[in-house]
């Protein structure tokens, strides 16, 4: 798990992300992935 200030800031970038109108969902997609895989929590 993350620490509480990563988890913290984690969650605030997923919701910025998740409630975008900028990005197509595939984009979407690849930037959780990457920022997933970024903080070490590969899928």
């Amino acid at each position: 798990m993350l620490p509480e200030n990563l988890n913290e800031l984690y969650s605030q970038f997923y919701d910025t992300v998740r409630k975008n109108e900028t990005f197509d969902s595939k984009t979407t997609l690849l930037l959780f992935l990457a920022s997933s895989m970024a903080v070490a929590c590969y899928p």
